[in-house]
């Protein structure tokens, strides 16, 4: 199967590693398993909510604002963010810098700015 130049303990101990690194392993437990399969269905839900969203943030209404900071709080397992914080549509967020967003919110100010950024900068470069 393979040839290794030592002969001994080594060279079935590296043989053996190597066959079962080419078999799938299954690591954790069952309710791990479990766990990771209902966290994909939480996700499934906030996928959902995502979608619903316009793929542009510039045509963002001020409720649409408010469904993207509940998804992303949700995904990234946030704390709550105060809605009145960002009582605005998505060409105001457009115009906001780093600095605002972290004055805004402290805690995951520069996470929300980058994934606004990345939508927006998927929307204006999609070759749609």
């Amino acid at each position: 199967l393979y040839q290794f130049s030592k002969i001994g303990y080594y060279s079935i101990t590296i043989r053996m590693a190597l066959q079962a690194a080419e078999s799938p392993v299954r690591y954790g437990i069952s309710a791990e398993w479990e766990r990771i399969s209902s966290f994909r269905t939480h996700e499934s839900q906030d996928n959902e909510e995502e979608d619903m969203l316009p793929k542009d943030p510039r045509q963002w209404t001020r409720e649409d604002v408010a469904n993207w900071l509940r998804h992303v709080t949700a995904v990234h397992n946030l704390p709550e963010v105060p809605y009145s914080r960002f009582l605005m549509n998505g060409k105001a967020l457009c115009l906001m810098s780093p600095s605002m967003f972290l004055t805004r919110v402290p805690l995951c100010g520069k996470l929300l700015y980058k994934d606004f950024q990345l939508r927006l900068c998927a929307a204006l470069y999609s070759r749609n």
